[in-house]
């Protein structure tokens, strides 16, 4: 059995109240339709981040695994070398999910609750590979900038995001629009009331860059080197990476 550390970096953080447990599961339900349809190319990004581990790593290598959600994505770890996993996330119901999920994975296995930053810097040494999935782009361009900059001096060989990405002169305004003209006709599965959550978070919490953005943050965060890798059928989401 494998032992699953969960580290708390917020010692005054309130507990979970069931209002907020039951919208938590609401809004997770949905966006569990949208995992378990590909509306989000999870299957394609999952075995390119397996090929790309296969690839780079015939050792036993660290995996720090930023916004982990409930790490079910984790499945692409599965037959590669990694011997030690860390995830990292804000909602603590999501990592009791991540926690069971992983629970038979034949590595070692840390979570963190708390703010990334922090539990990035307060790693006792480098992980070789870091990931973060759909989660970098709720931050402001600043943020990011300094998630990244702690993501390099915390990741040894290479970082790899998977984020929404604006188009070349596109407006935040104009990216949205464009999001509800392409994918509410697609994304039949969803109720009225689960796409309202969708467009409601989408309007309020994404803040997506353009491609050259998102290499540009990782040249500024110290990354030598910066490349798109892949991109989604509907041009929304971009897979990048930046090498040490």
């Amino acid at each position: 059995m494998v032992n699953i550390l969960i580290h708390q970096f917020q010692p005054d953080g309130a507990v979970v109240d069931a209002s907020a447990l039951e919208q938590f599961q609401r809004q997770w339900a949905t966006y569990q339709k949208l995992v378990d349809s590909d509306e989000l190319s999870h299957r394609e990004v999952g075995a390119l981040l397996h090929d790309t581990l296969n690839q780079s790593f015939d050792r036993p290598f660290a995996f720090l695994d930023i916004a982990c959600g409930d790490a079910s994505q984790m499945r692409a770890l599965s037959g590669t070398k990694v011997r030690h996993y860390h995830g990292v996330d804000l909602s603590e119901p999501a990592l009791e999910l991540a926690a069971n999920n992983l629970k038979d994975m034949p590595f070692e296995v840390e979570l963190d609750h708390g703010d990334f930053v922090e539990a990035v810097t307060r790693r006792p040494e480098p992980a070789d590979v870091a990931w973060c999935s759909l989660s970098i782009h709720h931050l402001v361009t600043d943020e990011k900038l300094r998630l990244m900059r702690a993501l390099h001096g915390s990741t040894g060989s290479f970082l790899m995001i998977y984020e929404p990405t604006r188009q070349d002169g596109e407006t935040r305004e104009g990216y949205l629009r464009r999001f509800r003209r392409v994918n509410r006709p697609r994304w039949t599965m969803l109720t009225p009331e689960e796409w309202a959550q969708i467009d409601h978070h989408v309007t309020t919490c994404d803040l997506p860059e353009t491609e050259a953005t998102w290499l540009d943050l990782g040249r500024q965060a110290g990354f030598s080197k910066a490349r798109e890798l892949f991109q989604d059928p509907t041009g929304f989401y971009r897979v990048f990476r930046y090498d040490r």
